[in-house]
């Protein structure tokens, strides 16, 4: 097993102050990455809060532990059977290598970065170009899967992708049947790549004719990603393009949250919002939905990754 993460687990005696969400990742990297043990219970789980002094009496650490259980439990039926492990009433076991499971293990492994911040450090570097492309990939290919006929475009600025701005506008547009604004040129600043927006969304009609569904997304794939919620910023983008019908908008992350919290910032997102098991929902459809080429590369991504992970 993982060893415990470095936050979120304070000493719990009378009052629980185990973060929730980051005992469930605890608990999900450790039956994906270690694979000297492809299972684990409820009680090796409280014995190891004991041992390590977070928690002291065995009842109260096991009520904790069967909360998590129970969430996790919860999260794997949204995906059907894309799991990659399975949970019993008081065991976790796991059935496929997370090799198999490239975009499961991927966002635990973001998840990952909020438990071991030394770790990350050490293995993240300080370029995250490659983890946001990735990210952007795996959502794209996630809604296109669970929303086969609609359209979802990488428009956001890459390396891989050096659009300028200007031509990411009337390529927008394009797509949109809209009309770009007048004097354009004179509207899109120099240094601006692309204004927050990564995915374009959308479902036209057969008429060709505006007024459909569209989603201007926002894919937030670090720890930073509470202060992106706020992106793409509509209003900014009325300077470029003279819509007809505003567009609405999405923000996706990698990272699994408790229904509070869930709830609290699709209120700040104010559009779709799209965490990890909504992602991963893809699984209903096909249960190894990654094309291989977005599994090749997410597998080399995170190959040195799994190899430094702190465990027991």
């Amino acid at each position: 097993m993982l060893v415990l993460p470095d936050s979120g687990m304070s000493r719990s005696t009378t009052k629980n102050n185990i973060k929730s969400d980051i005992l469930c990742d605890w608990i999900e990297g450790s039956i994906l990455f270690d694979e000297n043990q492809d299972e684990f219970s409820i009680m090796d789980v409280v014995d190891i809060l004991i041992d390590e002094n977070i928690c002291v009496e065995q009842d109260f650490a096991r009520g904790i532990v069967v909360d998590a259980w129970n969430e996790l439990k919860r999260r794997l039926n949204w995906i059907d059977t894309g799991t990659p492990f399975s949970i019993t009433h008081s065991r976790v076991k796991r059935i496929d290598s997370w090799h198999e499971t490239p975009a499961h293990s991927f966002c635990v492994l973001l998840s990952l970065s909020q438990c071991y911040k030394g770790w990350w450090r050490s293995v993240s570097g300080q370029n995250f170009t490659e983890q946001g492309e990735l990210f952007e990939l795996l959502t794209q290919e996630s809604l296109q899967k669970q929303f086969s006929d609609w359209q979802v475009k990488r428009v956001g600025w890459s390396p891989n992708q050096p659009i300028s701005f200007a031509k990411m506008i009337n390529m927008i547009a394009d797509h949109l049947g809209e009309t770009t604004s007048n004097n354009l040129d004179q509207k899109t600043p120099s240094k601006v790549k692309d204004a927050g927006l990564d995915l374009l969304w959308f479902r036209p009609f057969p008429d060709k004719r505006v007024g459909f569904p569209v989603y201007f997304m926002q894919c937030a794939s670090g720890q930073d990603w509470t202060t992106k919620v706020d992106k793409p910023k509509i209003n900014r983008w009325r300077q470029y393009i003279e819509f007809i019908v505003l567009p609405q908008k999405a923000f996706a992350i990698p990272f699994a949250l408790g229904d509070k919290d869930f709830k609290n910032w699709c209120g700040e997102v104010e559009g779709v919002f799209l965490d990890r098991y909504r992602l991963l929902g893809a699984s209903r459809f096909c249960k190894q939905w990654e094309s291989s080429s977005l599994k090749k590369r997410i597998i080399e991504w995170a190959i040195p990754k799994v190899n430094q992970l702190p465990l027991y």
